[in-house]
């Protein structure tokens, strides 16, 4: 068990670096970008590039502070992992209802499954194991 812990321990610490220069390549792309902004025909058009960009940017971090988060206590919290999968869908509903491609039924469906990975958050946090302390 000690061999697999010390190699999960090297690719958690080869992934880091590249999760990392990753995330500062996505802040250079979305400074890049505000040169759209500018240039587009519309300022709707440059927005709607800028916006994705930044909500997909909350993702990566929630993804990396998971990452981190096991690195340091070596496991995965559930929030960490449910705060992704909320920010994701936040990320898509206000997408689609930013561009006016979103039905009311899809709006709906996102909302409840939302509201449900909330409670699931919510019980996980109420709930949640006592600190595991290290012999």
């Amino acid at each position: 068990m000690n061999v697999l812990k010390r190699i999960v321990d090297i690719i958690i610490k080869i992934m880091v670096p590249f999760i990392i220069l990753a995330l500062l390549l996505g802040v250079a792309r979305i400074f890049l970008d505000l040169r759209g902004v500018y240039t587009s025909a519309t300022i709707d058009e440059g927005f709607n590039l800028l916006v994705t960009n930044i909500l997909s940017m909350f993702i990566v971090i929630e993804l990396l502070r998971s990452i981190l988060d096991y690195f340091e206590i070596h496991r995965l919290r559930i929030t960490f992992i449910i705060d992704g999968a909320l920010v994701f869908i936040l990320r898509e509903i206000m997408i689609g209802i930013y561009q006016h491609e979103m039905e009311a039924f899809e709006i709906i469906s996102l909302s409840v499954l939302l509201l449900v990975i909330g409670i699931i958050r919510t019980l996980a946090i109420v709930h949640s194991p006592k600190s595991l302390k290290e012999d």
